[in-house]
């Protein structure tokens, strides 16, 4: 146990005074030799040093930066290009609708005057048969025809008809 409490002892009060162990020398050396080498250097040597490595690190920004600006407007240039790509096809695609819905609507403006001129042409011509039949109706009633009986005349004509 003696041998215990002089390790402990020494532990305490000598630690200062025992060198450390031999794995860690080369470390404790090396901090002891950069620190000696940078309190010997001088000012204008410490400016000096910064001075070169400011110079250093401002030409890589700048080469950085010129490569990221030529990057950036390559970028650029092509997403501007993707744009008008999709711009055009959009322009395209509507004037397309547009040439669709003129032939739609025009489509149907000649079926609308084609069954409006049937519609006259049949109407006409029922006029006629329902005046010439009306007429030999009214020659003996001595009534006159009016536009509502026209009407319900062709209505009854059409009636039959299916």
């Amino acid at each position: 146990m003696s041998a215990s409490n002089a390790a402990a002892i020494r532990r305490r009060v000598g630690a200062q005074a025992l060198p450390p162990p031999a794995a860690s020398t080369p470390n404790t050396t090396s901090t002891n030799t950069s620190s000696s080498t940078s309190t010997q250097m001088s000012l204008q040597q410490v400016i000096s040093t910064v001075d070169k490595r400011l110079t250093q690190l401002e030409t890589l920004a700048k080469n950085n930066n010129s490569n990221n600006n030529e990057n950036n407007s390559n970028d650029l240039s092509i997403i501007v290009e993707e744009f008008n790509t999709r711009f055009e096809m959009i322009v395209a695609e509507i004037n397309s609708l547009k040439d669709i819905v003129m032939k739609l609507q025009s489509y149907t403006m000649d079926v609308n005057k084609m069954l409006v001129d049937e519609r006259i042409h049949i109407l006409s011509d029922l006029g006629n048969n329902s005046v010439a039949s009306s007429m030999v109706n009214t020659n003996n009633d001595a009534e006159t025809l009016t536009s509502a009986d026209l009407k319900s005349m062709v209505e009854q004509e059409l009636n039959s008809g299916k």
